[in-house]
């Protein structure tokens, strides 16, 4: 059902999945935005979640700004999620974040700007700064530049460029390369993409820890099924850089992950001694050496087994 008012100019897009806590602070900075609240609505859609996200929409659906849930029975994964979420909204321009996405006052009138200036269609991109916890930095990070074509952590693209596009692919079933399949399409539509470093969002990523760095590996495998039906879809070098299947990709992970001294064991360890020291940056890279090395394994090894059967 549409929400009552006038129609608002964006939707914003959010798919979640057992992830209230987060959703809980990103549902707050994004209804308390200089953009009137009757120009926008929230569209979040939980993905079959356990935990306390359905109380967390309530309650923020009860704030004034329109923001509705929509609720997927079983969980179906983030393209399946954002389609439902593409086909509830009502405006005619899409906003795309994650629930573990932090915007600044001023998000969504930064991307409103970018499209009316544009005149046409296009993709509209904006950094993604990592952070470790919900609260947010006094400055942005130095890895703040992303200049990815499509990256739906921070991203605004037109309903009809969309649907026009056939929308995301619910092949990707598990995590990883949906938006770059759809931003591979938008392309050969001939859609620019037109990047604001004003458009900043915060992406809360907790460092991994003795207790969670498995997830962090099921992660990575999850990513490496994705690259190969990404691949499958979009064969080339092109492709292959992207999913840093090369020689170069690999040697260079060799040597983030000590030349393979650390492993899946060591790294969380090393990782708490890093950031205690405030050595965040080498922490990070020291750990994502060693998640990037289990990904490209990953990849081999799910190559192998496709190759065999």
């Amino acid at each position: 059902m549409a929400p009552a008012g006038p129609a608002p100019s964006l939707s914003v897009i959010i798919p979640t999945f057992n992830d209230a806590h987060l959703l809980r602070h990103a549902l707050s900075r994004l209804t308390h935005q200089t953009l009137a609240g009757i120009a926008y609505e929230v569209v979040v859609v939980d993905d079959g979640s356990t935990d306390e996200t359905p109380q967390v929409i309530t309650t923020a659906a009860g704030g004034g700004i329109r923001v509705r849930g929509v609720r997927l029975e079983r969980n179906q994964g983030r393209s399946a999620a954002r389609n439902a979420g593409i086909r509830a909204a009502v405006a005619p321009l899409m906003v795309f974040v994650d629930s573990d996405i932090l915007v600044l006052p001023d998000f969504l009138q930064r991307h409103l700007e970018i499209h009316r200036a544009a005149g046409r269609d296009v993709v509209g991109r904006g950094p993604v700064a990592a952070i470790p916890t919900a609260e947010l930095p006094s400055r942005p990070p130095l890895t703040r530049i992303s200049r990815a074509y499509l990256d739906t952590a921070n991203a605004s693209i037109p309903r009809r460029a969309l649907v026009d596009a056939g929308m995301f692919d619910e092949g990707f079933r598990v995590y990883g390369w949906e938006d770059v399949d759809l931003g591979m399409r938008l392309q050969a539509r001939g859609l620019p993409r037109v990047f604001s470093a004003a458009a900043l969002v915060y992406h809360v990523q907790r460092p991994p820890t003795i207790d969670s760095f498995g997830q962090f590996l099921v992660k990575e495998e999850q990513r490496a099924r994705t690259a190969l039906y990404l691949l499958r879809k979009h064969p080339g070098l092109g492709t292959r850089a992207l999913i840093q299947d090369t020689p170069l990709h690999r040697a260079a992970h060799f040597v983030l992950a000590g030349f393979g001294l650390l492993s899946a064991q060591s790294a969380p360890a090393l990782d708490r001694w890093l950031r205690a020291r405030g050595l965040h940056t080498l922490a990070f890279l020291a750990a994502r050496g060693v998640l990037n090395r289990h990904y490209l394994r990953s990849l081999d090894r799910f190559r192998d087994r496709q190759a065999s059967r």
